[in-house]
């Protein structure tokens, strides 16, 4: 199995000042190399594994039961990666979150796939999941965008996600016209919509400069209508309404 992806969540996990540690789980969970798990002090427990689109329709019943039965017996003999020995709560079941990455084909059926993560990620039992699907066409690329960011890679996904340019790229692209950036930026948003620990950070803003940038932004018409409109009551509200509307059927 592709293990490229796993480098990549130990960055993020590492990044993040997680402690993390790992356990090869082969004879547990065919198919399947390494389980990490992740937690911070006073926060919830994250485990990620790497699977197969096959083994997906096994995670309810029978993966995630093995998971919690391997953790039941303490990390003591995971691989240390980072941080502190992570030790496992009685109650960690409540407080973890099972993180999946699978690698799709070609031929995959997608509809097949969305079925089966929504059946996942709604299932109530054990932990709290989250299905995250990637192209194995994209995995050079992705691969490729980490080793370029590697000291700093959960920066430069935030930088990616508040780039308004690459989103806006992303929102005319189709399919079959993907740029490695937008490849990129469409990856990173999956990763703030399922990685619970990813947050954005918001920039504090002036609010001249940012009156300024609107007021930049319009034409001397538009401002006008803008000051127009700001010093409206009511029911001038509704008549310049009706102006307007009057003036669009008389053109």
């Amino acid at each position: 199995m592709d293990n490229r992806l796993d480098r990549l969540m130990e960055s993020i996990f590492t990044d993040l000042n997680f402690s993390l540690a790992k356990k090869n789980i082969n004879k547990y969970i065919e198919m399947s190399e390494n389980m990490y798990i992740a937690h911070k002090e006073n926060s919830d427990y994250f485990i990620y594994i790497n699977l197969k689109v096959a083994q997906l329709n096994l995670v309810t019943n029978d993966i995630q039961i093995k998971l919690s039965s391997i953790l039941k017996q303490g990390c003591s003999l995971f691989d240390k990666l980072n941080g502190e020995t992570i030790e496992i709560s009685p109650s960690f079941e409540k407080n973890t979150t099972l993180i999946i990455f699978t690698q799709t084909e070609d031929e995959t059926n997608k509809d097949e796939l969305v079925k089966q993560i929504i059946s996942i990620e709604e299932d109530p039992y054990f932990f709290k999941k989250h299905v995250v699907d990637i192209s194995s066409n994209h995995i050079d690329i992705l691969y490729n965008g980490f080793l370029e960011n590697e000291r700093g890679y959960t920066t430069s996904l935030q930088n990616l996600i508040s780039d308004t340019k690459l989103f806006n790229e992303f929102m005319v692209s189709t399919k079959n016209n993907l740029s490695d950036k937008v490849i990129e930026y469409s990856f990173a948003a999956k990763l703030y919509e399922k990685l619970p620990f990813l947050t954005l950070s918001v920039k504090s803003s002036d609010p001249e400069d940012l009156q300024k940038s609107i007021d930049d932004s319009l034409s001397e018409h538009q401002r006008e209508q803008c000051e127009i409109l700001l010093n409206l009551n009511l029911n001038d509200l509704t008549s310049w309404f009706d102006d307007i509307v009057k003036e669009k059927t008389d053109d």
